[in-house]
C-alpha cells in the first residue's frame, strides 16, 4: 500500500489492510520456524534429530535469530499505527529493542549448540583438528558467514544501546544503525541459505524452507514506513 493509505490510523479500512500485512509479515517469520524445527526433529528426510542432541538446535535458533527475531524487529518500525503501543517512536524503538535483543540472545544460543555438537570432533571455524582437513566450500562460507552476521550483531547492539542513551539526550548517533542491521540480516539469510542448500532435506522441503526464510527477511525490508507526520518513523 502506498505511505499515505497504509499509514492514516483515522481511515478503518487502511488502517486494517495495514495490520493484515504486518500479521502476514509476522505469519511468515513463525512459519519459517516451524519449518526448520520440523524438517530437524520432524520424520522427514535429513530430520528426526532427538531433542538432546546439540546439533538439531542449531538451525533452529540460528533461524529464530536472524529469520525470525530480527525480521519482525524490523517490521516494529514498519508495522501499523492501530496495534496498541506503536503510536509513536518511543513505542516501537522500545518493542525493537525487545526483539533485536531476543534474536541476539538466540543467535548466541545457536552458537553454543554447535560449539557443544563439535566438541567431540574438534570442528572449529570449519577446520577438522583431528583429521586435519577442511570440508566443502559450501560449509566453509556458511560458517564464515555466519560468525560475520554474530560478531556484526554484537556490534550493532552495543551501538543500538548507546543510540538510545544518546537520543535521550536529544543527540543523533550511530545514523547508519538501519543499514547495517540490513547487512547483518543479508549475511544472515546468505548463511541460512548455504545450509539449506547442503543438508539431506527432498528439494521440496528445501523450496519450502528457502521461500519462506527469504520472504519474512526481505518482507521486513520492503513494507513501508507509517508517515513521519504520523510521528511513528523510525
Amino acid at each position: 500500500l502506498p505511505l499515505h493509505i497504509r499509514s492514516l490510523p483515522r481511515h478503518p479500512a487502511a488502517a486494517a489492510m495495514g495490520a493484515v500485512e504486518d500479521v502476514a509479515a509476522v505469519s511468515v517469520c513463525v512459519l519459517a520456524e516451524v519449518a526448520v524445527w520440523v524438517a530437524m526433529h520432524g520424520p522427514v528426510q535429513g530430520g528426526g534429530l532427538p531433542l538432546g542432541v546439540w546439533f538439531g538446535w542449531h538451525p533452529v535458533l540460528m533461524t529464530l535469530a536472524f529469520v525470525g527475531l530480527m525480521s519482525a524487529g524490523r517490521i516494529s518500525y514498519t508495522a501499523s499505527a492501530s496495534w496498541p503501543g506503536l503510536v509513536n517512536k518511543e513505542g516501537r524503538r522500545s518493542l525493537h529493542r525487545i526483539l533485536m535483543s531476543a534474536s541476539l540472545v538466540a543467535a548466541l544460543g545457536g552458537c553454543l549448540c554447535i560449539f557443544m555438537a563439535h566438541l567431540p570432533a574438534l570442528k572449529y571455524f570449519g577446520y577438522d583438528f583431528r583429521k586435519g582437513e577442511w570440508p566443502s566450500l559450501s560449509h566453509v562460507f556458511h560458517i564464515w558467514l555466519g560468525y560475520a552476521a554474530i560478531f556484526l550483531a554484537l556490534y550493532q547492539a552495543g551501538t543500538g544501546f548507546a543510540k538510545v542513551n544518546a537520543l535521550s539526550r536529544g543527540q543523533r548517533v550511530y545514523t547508519n544503525h538501519g543499514t547495517l542491521g540490513k547487512a547483518i540480516m543479508g549475511t544472515g539469510l546468505a548463511a541460512f541459505l548455504l545450509a539449506v542448500y547442503f543438508w539431506s532435506w527432498s528439494i521440496p522441503m528445501k523450496i519450502v524452507i528457502a521461500g519462506l526464510a527469504a520472504a519474512a527477511v526481505s518482507s521486513s525490508f520492503l513494507l513501508p514506513k507509517p508517515e513521519t507526520k504520523q510521528g511513528v518513523a523510525a
